[in-house]
């Protein structure tokens, strides 16, 4: 991020991937389209959980102040990108960097990368997110396309998340989520559509869902904050288990109606 809103003025960023300013925390990370946002609040929610549990003091980004908020997007200049909140004893920092196209469908990849155990649970969203990036190296390693997303497991070999999204499924009428004791992220957008789903949920423990008829992949930077899955590959990148996208767009739907109720301008 070539320029960040740190503590009220604008600064040179870091603008190396992945990196993060010093000393920070906890970060958060929103779409920003055509100057709008979606579920502001629950992101910020999940930072002050983490920053509580920890002594940090939130600042006025990390409180919810819209003026601030308004005043830092104004400043970086842009209508469009994903913003990412770092905080750290004492500071704060607001940076943007470009909103890459997304694809309308997914692939899994099962990944060997072992997803750590958290801090604490439910996870918080910790700096520098090592395990994660390792991950997503793993995943640019391997060589797939476009639109593959890896999937990481426990210790014990159960389905945790993706290194950078959440997953969920239905089968038999239920929605399924990792269990949180998989040290899996609490998404904001996984948390959205177990509310809004009109389905019962229940927290999975096991390895890959075989008769799942659905499985999504949910991140708050995807347009609508999820997209289907077509196909799951275990590690060595045989097919596991395929499934009909369209199974997955009426959650969808219900999901990108409830988030586009709860969206703003900050620009």
């Amino acid at each position: 991020m070539s320029r960040v809103w740190r503590d009220g003025v604008l600064a040179a960023g870091d603008p190396s991937p992945g990196s993060f300013p010093a000393g920070a925390a906890f970060f958060e990370t929103i779409a920003l389209r055509d100057g709008t946002v979606e579920c502001l609040d629950d992101h910020l929610a999940r930072l002050r959980d983490a920053m509580k549990r920890t002594g940090l003091a939130p600042g006025p980004l990390a409180a919810g102040d819209l003026d601030v908020w308004r005043a830092a997007t104004a400043a970086l200049g842009e209508r469009e990108g994903v913003l990412r909140l770092a905080v750290g004893p004492g500071f704060e920092e607001l940076g943007l960097r470009a909103l890459l196209p997304a694809p309308s469908v997914f692939r899994l990849r099962s990944l060997c990368t072992v997803r750590d155990d958290p801090e604490w649970l439910p996870r918080p969203k910790s700096c520098p997110w090592a395990n994660s990036l390792a991950a997503s190296v793993e995943l640019r390693r391997l060589g797939v396309a476009a639109g593959v997303e890896g999937v990481q497991f426990d210790a014990q070999g159960r389905v945790s998340e993706c290194s950078r999204s959440s997953l969920a499924w239905t089968e038999a009428g239920v929605l399924h989520v990792p269990a949180a004791s998989t040290g899996r992220l609490p998404g904001t957008a996984l948390g959205q559509l177990v509310r809004c789903c009109g389905l019962p949920v229940r927290e999975a423990a096991g390895p890959v869902p075989l008769r799942a008829e659905a499985v999504l992949v949910l991140r708050s930077t995807l347009p609508g904050g999820g997209a289907p899955v077509s196909a799951w590959e275990d590690v060595e990148g045989r097919t596991l288990w395929t499934g009909a996208p369209d199974a997955a767009r009426p959650l969808l739907a219900r999901l990108a109606a409830h988030r586009a109720q709860r969206a703003f301008r900050l620009s």
